[in-house]
């Protein structure tokens, strides 16, 4: 799996994150991704988004 967006020292404001297992995690649930991207079109609920930015910690 690639990382398919950069990581950045600043957070995102106004995202909070509390997935510990990302690449993009910071402490103090911020998120360090340059952006996130929210899925799919369309989506009626929470179950049926998702974070197509999540990388997992070990894709470095």
């Amino acid at each position: 799996m690639d990382v398919r967006v950069s990581k950045s020292n600043q957070p995102i404001g106004r995202v909070k994150c509390v997935v510990d297992s990302c690449h993009f995690w910071g402490s103090g649930k911020e998120c360090l991704a340059q952006e996130i991207e929210i899925q799919p079109p369309g989506a009626q609920d929470t179950q049926t988004t998702d974070c197509a930015t999540f990388t997992p910690k070990n894709m470095q």
